[in-house]
């Protein structure tokens, strides 16, 4: 857990620094070359056409897979946090933004009840997805908590931002300040800013994003509890409703 002292360093900085964010906007540029059919016979024309159409539709085709199996691929390589035993009977699969404040309600006041009654006793265990509802900012901080991740401190590193969150806050989720909060809790500096620097989860973030959509999940927090889906910072009740039928349903 993240000390007191780390974070009231974190807090006190924040009161000392008034930031705004700036967005920029990539453009990418498309040419296509022009092609001269003067000289071709009439009779090659149909067989060149369908050779050519034949291969834009491979090449597309070879793109998606590739874009596809790329983003498959980086899940993999990052799995899911989860907190609590790996053997749990009901898993809760959190979809959260760390820049959302109904997020923060959950993580301070209703999941250490979940966690001290069902987590640390081994019936449940808690995984997280990312839904990155403020842009940047929420991508960035999402690969940095996985970062932390790397070095076993996934949950120490959102515990630690979710309590010096104020209000919506995203502003003040910059990359630099993200490294300065892992420098807080211990985390060996040079490992954890390169991570960082390099996005190194970007593509785990994304695949984890177009879960939620499959899901039909787009506000935060989320939660499915085997079939139940639960919207919202509900009260510690609505969860414990949902587990203890999970786990009746379970055997």
């Amino acid at each position: 857990m993240p000390t007191h002292a780390a974070i009231d360093s974190v807090l006190s900085s924040k009161r000392k620094r008034q930031r705004t964010g700036t967005a920029s906007t990539r453009r990418a540029r498309r040419t296509q070359p022009n092609s001269n059919s003067q000289g071709i016979r009439p009779w090659i024309l149909p067989g060149f056409l369908g050779i050519a159409a034949l291969a834009i539709v491979f090449v597309a085709a070879s793109v998606v897979i590739s874009e596809d199996q790329a983003v498959a691929d980086a899940g993999a390589q990052a799995p899911t946090p989860i907190l609590g035993e790996q053997t749990a009977q009901v898993v809760i699969h959190e979809y959260g933004d760390f820049l959302c404040p109904f997020c923060r309600r959950f993580a301070r006041s209703i999941k250490p009840e979940i966690q001290e009654r069902y987590i640390d006793t081994g019936l449940v265990r808690l995984a997280w997805h990312d839904i990155t509802g403020h842009g940047q900012p929420s991508r960035d901080t999402a690969n940095a908590a996985r970062c932390a991740g790397d070095q076993g401190q996934f949950w120490q590193y959102h515990d630690f931002l979710y309590a010096i969150q104020q209000g919506a806050g995203h502003s003040d989720y910059d990359p630099e300040q993200l490294k300065g909060y892992g420098d807080a809790m211990g985390l060996d500096p040079d490992a954890f800013h390169t991570c960082i620097d390099d996005r190194t989860y970007d593509r785990a973030v994304e695949a984890s994003m177009r879960g939620a959509r499959r899901a039909g999940l787009t506000g935060t927090p989320s939660f499915t509890i085997g079939d139940q889906v639960i919207v919202g910072a509900q009260p510690f009740e609505i969860f414990e409703q949902a587990i203890e039928r999970e786990l009746r349903a379970q055997g």
